[in-house]
Formats: structure tokens, C-alpha cells, sequence
């Protein structure tokens, strides 16, 4: 059973993608309700079937096609979406793609069951692009050096532009943590708590030494492993939802409408 927990974390490493209505995974699943009249599956009974695959079961539901059990398995701290066959004999790892709209359901569900409480986040050293006043704010993790990030920070400056009611508060940190040249520019930015300076980092410009010894650097790095966000950029919505990876202007204010 040892190998199948290392598939397992290998696959769940590929759910962290765009996160939408997790209603989305839920109405598709309502085509194999009916098959719930024949079949069930209790947590006891998941959980004695993916023993020694899944450190704990949290929940059970019928999955996104007849045949097929949806299951919230807890490893490592995170809980994650997947499958059992009605036989209990298959156990799915993997994700689930609709084909008539390209949405990613596994990545969905996801991220709707690893929410994390936004309140506990500060903001004070953060920088902030579009307006301060906004309702709608997107916390974003990112490396200055992450080519991905990189694009990405141009694209919420198209956002901001866009949505005026939109703002995005930018914690840089170095996503190697021995990346002592990336720590320096990210802290030369937090320090400045300058958007122009910001702008510099991710144009790959030259910046001045920090002009502080703020640990804020330290702390986002610290929200980083607390939260296990493995890469970047990384985005916390305000609902508390994470979503991972580049994404253009458009997909990112459909983040928060």
C-alpha cells in the first residue's frame, strides 16, 4: 500500500489550478444521484478501503459520473478530491476535465475544500496594485524571478485597469528560500512600499539595497509553508479559495465577480 500514497501525493500535487463555483463540480454530479438509491457508502467504509492511502476520510458523495464515488481524503494536512468505483475495488487519482467547458472539476472541488481564513493574513507590508478603497481584493504570493509570476503581474496591472472596484495585494518572496539575491530584491520592494519599485522587480530592473530590516520577507515565506503553497505565483481570494498558476486579466477579475 506504500507505493499508492506516493502516487498520491504526486497527483494531488496537479489539483491547484483555477478555482470557480465549486457548485460546478456538485450539479454535474447530480446526474448519478439516482444511482445513490442503489448504492451507498459511508465514511467508515471509504475509509477502510483507502486505509493506508488516506490519513483520515472527511467526507463521501456521489461522484461526477454514474459509477463512481466522490471522496474528501485528508493527507498531509490538506484534503483532496478522489474516486472510488461502486466496487470499492478501483480507486481513481487524477483529474476529472468537463469537456464541454474545459473546467478542471477535481481542481474545483479542491479548492473549495481547502479554503483558509483570509482575516488571519496581514496586509500591512504588502503592495498594493489598483485601489486601496477597493471591495474585491486578491492576495497574491509571488517571486519576481518566477518567469510565470512575471506575466502574471502584467496581467493584474490590466486587471486593475479594468475593474476600478479591484485591488491586488502583492506579497513578494523568494519561492527558494536560499535564494539569498531574490530575498534581497524582495525586501528592497516591502522596504520602498513602492509600486514603482515593484514594477522594477518584475521587469528585472536593478533595485537599491533594502532600506529596512523588516522580517516581512521571513513572514510571507512563514504564510507560504503554513499554508503549503508549493509554487507561484500563488492567489488567496477573498472567499479564502487558492488558485495557482498565470492567468490573464479577464480570468483573474472572473476570480472575484
Amino acid at each position: 500500500m506504500k507505493r499508492y500514497g506516493t502516487y498520491f501525493l504526486a497527483a494531488i500535487a496537479m489539483h491547484m489550478a483555477t478555482p470557480g463555483t465549486a457548485a460546478a463540480f456538485k450539479d454535474h454530479a447530480s446526474a448519478s444521484r439516482a444511482c445513490v438509491e442503489c448504492h451507498t457508502l459511508t465514511r467508515e467504509d471509504a475509509a477502510a478501503a483507502l486505509r493506508g492511502v488516506a490519513d483520515n476520510v472527511v467526507g463521501v458523495a456521489p461522484g461526477p459520473f454514474p459509477g463512481v464515488w466522490e471522496i474528501d481524503a485528508e493527507k498531509g494536512g490538506k484534503i483532496h478530491p478522489v474516486y472510488l468505483d461502486y466496487s470499492l475495488k478501483y480507486f481513481f487519482m487524477g483529474q476529472f476535465i468537463r469537456l464541454s467547458d474545459k473546467r478542471n472539476l477535481t481542481a474545483l472541488r479542491y479548492s473549495d475544500l481547502n479554503r483558509v481564513d483570509v482575516s488571519s493574513i496581514s496586509l500591512k507590508d504588502a503592495i498594493v496594485m489598483g485601489n486601496r478603497a477597493a471591495k474585491k481584493r486578491i492576495i497574491v504570493l509571488s517571486d519576481p524571478t518566477c518567469p510565470y509570476c512575471v506575466k502574471l503581474h502584467r496581467e493584474i496591472k490590466k486587471a486593475v485597469a479594468k475593474d476600478p472596484d479591484a485591488a491586488f495585494y502583492v506579497m513578494p518572496y523568494p519561492r527558494n528560500r536560499n535564494d539569498k539575491a531574490t530575498y534581497r530584491k524582495c525586501l528592497a520592494v516591502v522596504c520602498g512600499k513602492s509600486e514603482k519599485l515593484l514594477d522594477d522587480a518584475y521587469e528585472g530592473k536593478e533595485l537599491p539595497a533594502p532600506a529596512c530590516r523588516s522580517e516581512a520577507v521571513n513572514e510571507t515565506i512563514a504564510l507560504a509553508e503554513r499554508l503549503r503553497i508549493q509554487g507561484t505565483p500563488s492567489m488567496i481570494l477573498p472567499d479564502g479559495r487558492i488558485a495557482g498558476g498565470y492567468m490573464d486579466a479577464d480570468e483573474l477579475l472572473s476570480l472575484i465577480r
